[in-house]
């Protein structure tokens, strides 16, 4: 599986979101799948996950989100 044609627009308003339009290939370049004219809604497509999916995600995320706390809090501490 291939993603070609990436865009990627960051949107702020009424909700901070990314959209993502690219087009999903196999290996030979025939398209198996698109994000959608439109785009697909990082935030719409998450919360259409079901919750035991978003806790996997959650778990990887948690550490980073960990480092990034300490890195926060010692740059205030200087």
């Amino acid at each position: 599986m291939n993603i070609v044609n990436l865009t990627f627009t960051r949107v702020t308003s009424p909700v901070p979101d990314w959209i993502i339009k690219a087009d999903i290939t196999d290996d030979a370049g025939n398209v198996l799948s698109t994000f959608g004219v439109d785009g697909t809604s990082v935030n719409t497509w998450w919360n259409q996950q079901p919750d035991e999916f978003q806790r996997e995600y959650v778990y990887q995320f948690m550490s980073v989100i960990a480092t990034q706390l300490v890195i926060d809090s010692q740059s205030v501490n200087e």
